[in-house]
């Protein structure tokens, strides 16, 4: 953006449960995320729902 350069970290958490996928290393010094889910799993969506409030419990309301 006007010649700025960003850096970007993307963690693919697949595979992992709901409760071991977001380390506090991933939580810190960043200015935004964006969680993902499949419109087909309603057990994705629950996860992402989980993502959200351990980010909330961890870096404050966002």
């Amino acid at each position: 953006l006007n010649s700025t350069e960003y850096e970007v970290k993307l963690v693919d958490t697949a595979g992992q449960d709901e409760y071991s996928i977001f380390p506090l290393q991933y939580s810190m010094d960043f200015h935004g995320y964006v969680l993902v889910y499949s419109i087909t799993s309603s057990k994705s969506f629950q996860i992402v729902q989980i993502i959200y409030d351990k980010l909330l419990d961890m870096v404050g309301k966002i």
